[in-house]
């Protein structure tokens, strides 16, 4: 790839909040689509892997707000994966504004390429290598790019749910953004009426299925600078972690 990918959107109404913000669960999905458009581009669409068996499935997301989007805004995402590891992909995301030019998101995610019978990580091609690689800068350094661990004592709410039909995707797993979008539901209210995420943490670790049950654990952490840091852990009836998302919330300004 001699650029990064480019895709530009329109945000509409139904993907913001009540203050007509971009939410963070839909933020997600457009950064997920656009690296679904960028493969269809460069002649690996979803239909073709699935007849080869093969898939991308996403195992964190690192992703650093700047500025939320609103209703209407016009927007432009790059995206670009770095070379060098043909087991896993380390994918990266800029979002700007189409008219300013100001970057209003960064994100960086790490993927694994699966023999989808068998749920083994198998090697790309160099083929796909050329096709999704460009060798650019990072946005940031996203470190170990796992949540920090939450502590027992700082537990606000516990919940189970089960999984709907509607929530899967289309290998018939839960779909990844449907586990961000659990974790915000669990936010207080004063928080999220008050509050932005400014860096989000998502770990993926284990797949779930419609009718499968979840337990959705929210902790929150009080920080010095008066950030709050909300944790949710997300495991099936066993007790195995599915999911984990951290998020820290600063005030917004007047």
């Amino acid at each position: 790839m001699d650029r990064p990918f480019e895709e530009n959107i329109r945000v509409c109404s139904y993907d913001t909040d009540m203050n007509s913000k971009m939410t963070v669960q839909n933020l997600v999905k457009y950064f997920m689509e656009t690296a679904i458009v960028h493969s269809d581009a460069a002649g690996f669409p979803v239909d073709r892997l699935l007849r080869e068996n093969r898939g991308w499935v996403v195992l964190n997301w690192v992703i650093k707000m700047k500025k939320y989007p609103v209703y209407n805004d016009e927007l432009k995402i790059e995206t670009w994966a770095k070379p060098g590891n043909t087991l896993q992909a380390t994918r990266y995301f800029v979002m700007s504004d189409l008219k300013s030019g100001e970057t209003v998101a960064e994100a960086a995610s790490r993927w694994a390429f699966l023999d989808l019978e068998n749920r083994h990580p198998v090697r790309f091609s160099l083929e796909m290598e050329e096709a999704y690689c460009y060798d650019r800068q990072a946005p940031f350094d996203p470190g170990r790019y796992n949540p920090p661990a939450e502590k027992e004592g700082n537990l606000i709410s516990e919940r189970e749910i089960t999984v709907r039909r509607s929530e899967t995707d289309t290998n018939g797993h839960t779909n990844n953004t449907r586990y961000v979008e659990w974790a915000v539901d669990d936010v207080p209210d004063d928080i999220y009426e008050s509050c932005s995420a400014e860096e989000i943490r998502v770990l993926y670790r284990k797949e779930c299925r419609a009718g499968d049950k979840v337990r959705i654990k929210t902790y929150l952490e009080n920080k010095d600078d008066g950030t709050k840091l909300i944790i949710t852990s997300m495991a099936d009836a066993e007790g195995t972690v599915l999911c984990k998302m951290s998020a820290l919330w600063r005030k917004n300004e007047p």
